[in-house]
């Protein structure tokens, strides 16, 4: 059994600004709260970049929290995108904590973009029943992400260098 976690918010940005910064794994950080992005080989960019995010801190060189491990399997830039559809970012979690598929369409918006976050995920032993009553936590935790991230490109200076 795997568990569904969908969210979505309508960005008044470029979809190639919230592209630029959805793809950007270090800036993560910026609107992903206690998360360190960073890829872990010499691809940083496209298909078949490896990333690591570890959603707490570290004790000097001693990670502690939660680790994700992904690989970048969908890359359609905004610019690659046929007229009218999204750009999407897929990634494959590796585990160790839980698997799955997560995607992050970028839409064309009247106002702008809307982003489409969709993550579907399993645990280990089966321990999604035990996570399903923290799904709607879950998922205003995920929203309050997508507005930090609005912040983020919606900001004035952003615009401009976006531009």
């Amino acid at each position: 059994m795997s568990l569904r976690l969908e969210v979505s918010r309508v960005l008044r940005a470029r979809p190639e600004r919230v592209w630029e910064e959805l793809v950007d794994w270090p800036r993560q950080d910026l609107w992903i709260p206690f998360t360190h992005v960073r890829a872990t080989g010499a691809r940083t960019r496209g298909l078949g970049t490896r990333v690591a995010a570890l959603s707490g801190f570290r004790l000097g060189p001693v990670p502690v929290g939660l680790l994700d491990r992904f690989v970048v399997t969908g890359w359609t830039p905004p610019d690659q995108a046929a007229a009218g559809s999204a750009a999407e970012l897929a990634v494959l979690h590796l585990g160790p904590y839980f698997t799955g598929e997560g995607s992050f369409k970028v839409w064309p918006d009247p106002d702008g973009a809307r982003l489409v976050c969709t993550e579907v995920f399993t645990l280990p032993g089966g321990a999604e029943r035990l996570l399903r009553p923290a799904l709607p936590v879950m998922r205003r935790a995920f929203a309050a992400s997508l507005a930090t991230l609005a912040e983020v490109v919606e900001a004035p200076d952003a615009q401009a260098a976006a531009a």
